[in-house]
């Protein structure tokens, strides 16, 4: 009786691989249909161009956020840091 539910599973395992497949055949299928006209140099021309806004786009963002931020004058930095006695002055010399 056992064997008759493992046959019935592997049986209903294989039935939905099956349909699967051609649900995946079919997706490929449509793709092909939808990409046979299609001007590839044109499309590498609009990818080049979305790559350019996209590096314009981060510049803006990187202003605006450094337009926020607040500066902290070096020598307040090195005096609290000298405060904590955990950083040796440095010598500069030539």
């Amino acid at each position: 009786m056992v064997n008759f539910y493992v046959i019935l599973g592997a049986l209903a395992c294989s039935i939905s691989a099956f349909v699967l497949s051609l649900i995946a055949c079919a997706r490929v299928g449509k793709f092909v249909r939808a990409s046979e006209n299609l001007d590839w140099e044109a499309i590498a021309n609009l990818t080049g161009d979305i790559a350019g806004v996209k590096r314009t786009c981060q510049t803006l963002n990187n202003r605006l956020n450094g337009m926020h931020k607040n500066v902290i004058p070096q020598e307040q930095i090195l005096q609290q840091m000298a405060e904590y006695n955990n950083v040796e002055q440095i010598k500069r010399g030539g």
